[in-house]
């Protein structure tokens, strides 16, 4: 029902949008330029033709001033301009290298002077280093993305110059070797990625779907808060990248970037391994070339790069298989990415642009020491996406802008054996991987209309903007029958310790979770006068993913007609009271208000005040929500026997079970289930995420050369979806010893909820300087705070090391607490949660055609959870705490890293040139210690008298890993390149 009132709803708005007298004008493809036209007495001038002409293209746009003397061109594409203005009796004045960036807004301002003859005034632009919009963010122009030291050569790599954002990465396995931004608080999932305004988003695990060539790429905007109602699904952040297009000249590039083991230091984890240097070389290579179709009408640029990684990965079990520690075994990573582009100037009013990308790469699965190498898996990912785009100048105040795309994802995980699988407490695993093999498909047609115009009320002008899109997934799913041969939980680190839990699945888990989307915004950019601006602005947005009718799932039937005392000793069960949550309904009243203003203090554009208040929704990507209950529901698939003893199994004849034993094959184990059960069930209480973001800011130009931005961030997140063990085993005997689960049918299923909650409070302070043509930095400083019981926009549950855990005894949908995982000892700092963060950036190009720059980043220590190791309630976790230990209880060390670069130009004439670049990456080979080990107790052990002795952790709040830039290496790195320009 609720599906067809959103339908109805739509096909209502898109009539209604369809009504108005004017068109559109996306930003995130583009910017806006505007201004005013006086004379000599400040007068203004109607009348007066302004033409904006990008001369690599040809592209040419014009505008007449109004009766006050303002123009506005609603959307240029992004690049550089001469831009004039020209009345007959008046001379004309010209402005060039006007700098249009995506998402941006630039005021130009001209004044015309009485002219006997004709006459033109030529002034060369310069950009403003102050923020004079409510918006949070920064724009990365083309200049930063070809000159400063990249590692691994990714946009997001340059995430971090904008205040609030860090570098991270998707941690999913579909996403090998992909960098992220992450955006006040969150980990990178819940930021929304646009790609020539299209969308960019993977709705299984959230965060960007396919990566982009840096040599394909013009700029990106990151917009970090406050961004205005024609941006949707996200509660964290909008990067939007605009690729580059063909121009009047024939140019091109080939590229290629070498790194290998006798340029890197040796690792801070092979000096405590006590190995060598490990051998290693990374090439990083491509071409790109663009040019005219039909000069200053229709262009093509095309793009390809190609990353080849030979690594190898050295095992290390701690002792448990002393044969294979020190075994080195070959991981290779190949990436490669296409990108193709066209571009047609129809006329004056309309511009056509189609764009084809396309990525795949394999890489291995798990790889990674405390793994054997049995336990790896074979991971291939295949994505593409078509993009077509038309913008039309409708009238002399109008422009529209449609955005058709297909794209769709093939993922595959395949396990190299089929060993039993072995977890130990130290986090070894041997044997197939319980989450191999699994495949993930996503199907996506997006259609996005927007319109703009520019009306005068009362005599104050109106930028209104208007707009709809729709998004239909036929394919959101996969395959993920995996864990079939079992899984095996040790209680000791020796290769023959005793086994406490045994867990089999089986079935068919191959199904799709089918949705639709619909979103619609409408705003106003309203000039109350010539200091004050007021944004106002609401969006709608729909999407019936969540819906899920459960009630044929045995756990939902259990969980809904329980004695009432279940209910109140258990809160994450209170939903199911009364038949709560057999049907999980979509969300529709996700309505986003946003407000925000900016004032110029003394009218000059030197002195800026801007805030504002606005309400923001994510996408429940599917992940974190309904993928697995739904599986629940339309396949067949579940745990067909579990057995846990914390003592330790024994055969029949009393020895200790042993994985290939007789006995492993499930039908021979008692409690031996011949349908399998169900292990997931979907809350009520599951919602779309929101945030609910308030800031206020102040911005001075306080030289010709330097810019300030100071501003105060609060962001409330809130229904942030997570999963938990719900099932874990009680006393039922009075002991005090838990002995059984509460729900003896079913194993310790996973309950996804979505009552999650995380707060960031933050002070931003950013300097711009520009020295002249030939320097420029930046730097930014943030103080913050981060807290709650689940990271912001990630489904793992927030109070375990999910980077450091993966296995299932230290499960990372486990609380410390499992009758009460959202319990008010479970909040409190993110792992996310840095104090303090510093990021400065610097290019110079100096003499002899040589070029430096750097980039240097820091942040305070991150919170480590201390917890004792030991399963103290013998429900087969070890995460119990002990005393004081929980969330928090202790900090790890902070993270510095220097980047630098230099570069020596040969140019051969006017047509070619040749680069050679040398690159460092963490220059003073810091340590940057990463995880820890947050265990009291290694485990347990039998003293002479036959009691129960606790071993101590030696390696207790020591790091257990380091890291550099994300995926990149944890140590000095050097990296030599060329690039051949014609």
């Amino acid at each position: 029902m609720r599906s067809v009132l959103s339908f109805s709803l739509g096909v209502l708005a898109v009539l209604a949008l369809l009504s108005f007298p004017a068109q559109l004008g996306a930003q995130s493809t583009g910017g806006q330029l505007y201004g005013k036209v006086v004379d000599e007495s400040s007068a203004a001038l109607p009348g007066v033709t302004v033409t904006a002409r990008n001369a690599s293209t040809g592209l040419e746009r014009f505008q007449v001033s109004d009766e006050q003397g303002r123009y506005r061109f609603q959307l240029l594409p992004a690049g550089t301009y001469e831009v004039k203005a020209e009345l007959e009796g008046f001379g004309t004045v010209q402005l060039t290298d006007v700098a249009i960036q995506v998402g941006s807004s630039r005021q130009l301002d001209f004044a015309l002077k009485i002219a006997a003859v004709e006459e033109i005034i030529t002034v060369a632009d310069v950009a403003p280093l102050v923020r004079t919009t409510p918006a949070g963010g920064t724009v990365i122009s083309q200049e930063e993305l070809e000159t400063l030291p990249l590692n691994g050569r990714q946009f997001a790599n340059l995430g971090t110059l904008a205040a609030g954002t860090t570098l991270s990465y998707n941690p999913d396995p579909t996403k090998p070797g992909q960098q992220t931004i992450a955006i006040n608080g969150g980990i990178g999932r819940n930021v929304n990625f646009l790609v020539d305004g299209g969308d960019n988003m993977d709705d299984t695990i959230g965060g960007a779907l396919q990566n982009f060539s840096i040599e394909g790429v013009q700029e990106f905007n990151i917009l970090t808060q406050l961004y205005k109602a024609e941006y949707g699904r996200s509660t964290g952040g909008v990067l939007s990248v605009v690729t580059k297009s063909g121009t009047n000249n024939f140019d091109g590039s080939v590229f290629g970037f070498f790194r290998d083991d006798s340029l890197n230091s040796k690792t801070e984890s092979e000096k405590q391994a006590g190995v060598d240097k490990q051998p290693f070389s990374r090439d990083q290579y491509g071409a790109s070339v663009g040019g005219p179709i039909v000069r200053d009408k229709a262009h093509f640029f095309g793009t390809y790069e190609k990353t080849k990684v030979d690594r190898l990965t050295v095992t290390d079990t701690d002792g448990i298989f002393p044969q294979l520690d020190g075994q080195e075994t070959g991981t290779p990573f190949d990436d490669e990415l296409y990108t193709v582009k066209l571009t047609w100037d129809v006329n004056a009013k309309n511009l056509l642009r189609v764009r084809y990308a396309k990525q795949e790469n394999n890489d291995k699965y798990n790889a990674v020491p405390n793994a054997t190498p049995d336990s790896y898996g074979t991971l291939t990912n295949k994505n593409k996406s078509t993009l077509v785009g038309f913008t039309s100048q409708i009238g002399a105040r109008g422009l529209n802008e449609v955005i058709v795309q297909y794209s769709d994802f093939v993922n595959t995980i395949t396990a190299d054996s089929l060993n039993p699988a072995s977890y130990f407490p130290n986090g070894v695993l041997t044997g197939q991987n319980p989450n191999t093999p699994q495949s993930t498909t996503q199907d996506k047609r997006q259609f996005k209309d927007e319109f703009s115009w520019t009306q005068d009320i009362a005599g104050d002008s109106h930028d209104f903007k208007v707009g709809v899109e729709y998004l239909d997934e036929p394919d959101l799913g996969g395959d993920f029958s995996s864990g079939t041969n079992g899984t095996f939980s040790r209680s000791e680190n020796r290769a023959d310790s005793p086994v406490t839990a045994i867990t089999f699945t089986s079935g068919s888990f191959n199904f799709s979770t089918p949705n639709t989307q619909y979103r619609f915004f409408a705003q106003d950019d309203w000039q109350v006068n010539s200091k004050l601006t007021v944004n106002l602005g609401v969006r709608y947005e729909y999407s019936d993913v969540l819906e899920l009718d459960q009630r044929s799932n045995a756990i939902w039937q259990t969980l809904s007609s329980l004695p009432s005392s279940f209910y109140d000793e258990t809160p994450y069960l209170e939903p199911f009271r009364n038949g709560g949550g057999g049907i999980i309904e979509a969300d529709d009243d996700d309505i986003a208000p946003r407000v925000g203003f900016s004032y110029d203090l003394k009218g000059d554009g030197k002195q800026i005040l801007r805030g504002g208040w606005g309400v923001y929704y994510d996408f429940p990507y599917t992940n974190a929500t309904v993928l697995f209950p739904a599986a629940a529901v339309f396949s067949l698939f579940g745990t067909t026997y579990n057995h846990v003893d914390p003592a330790g199994i024994r055969n029949p004849d009393g020895s200790f079970f042993q994985p290939g034993d007789p006995a492993a094959a499930p039908t021979r184990l008692p409690g031996t289930s011949l349908e399998p059960a169900p292990n997931e069930i979907a809350s009520p209480r599951l919602q779309t995420p929101y945030s609910t973001q308030a800031s206020l800011g102040y911005s001075q130009q306080l030289t010709t050369n330097i810019g300030l931005n100071v501003d105060v961030v609060t962001i409330r997140y809130q229904h942030i979806p997570y999963r938990v063990r719900a099932n874990p085993r009680v006393d039922t005997t009075g002991d005090g010893v838990p002995d059984a689960r509460r729900f003896s049918d079913f194993g310790n299923f996973r309950l996804w909820d979505g009552d999650g909650f995380a707060s960031y409070d933050a002070l931003n302070v950013g300097l711009r300087g520009r020295a002249s043509a030939k320097f420029e930095f930046q730097a930014f400083y943030t103080l913050s705070k981060a807290e709650g019981n689940v990271l912001a926009g990630a489904d793992e549950f927030r109070l375990t090391d999910t980077g450091h855990q993966p296995d299932l005894t230290r499960a990372r949908d486990v609380s410390i607490n499992p009758l009460n995982p959202t319990c008010d000892a479970c909040s409190g700092p993110l792992n996310t949660d840095a104090r303090h963060r510093v990021t400065l950036s610097g290019i110079y190009h100096g003499p002899w055609g040589l070029t430096f720059s750097g980039i240097f980043r820091y942040r305070s220590a991150l919170p480590i959870l201390v917890h004792s190791g030991l399963d103290l309630n013998g429900d087969s976790f070890f995460l119990d705490p002990e005393g004081n230990d929980g969330i928090g209880a202790e900090r790890g060390s902070s993270f510095s890293q220097l980047d630098l670069r230099l570069s020596k130009e040969f140019n051969f004439g006017d047509d070619f040139s040749l680069e050679i670049i040398a690159e460092v990456f963490n220059v003073f080979n810091d340590d940057n210690p990463a995880g820890y080990n947050g265990a009291r107790f290694a485990g347990t052990t039998t003293d002479a008298n036959g009691n129960t002795v606790r071993i101590p952790n030696t390696s207790f709040l020591q790091p257990s890993t380091y890291a550099g830039d994300q995926l990149q290496g944890e140590q000095r790195l050097a990296q030599l390149g060329l690039r051949l320009r014609f």
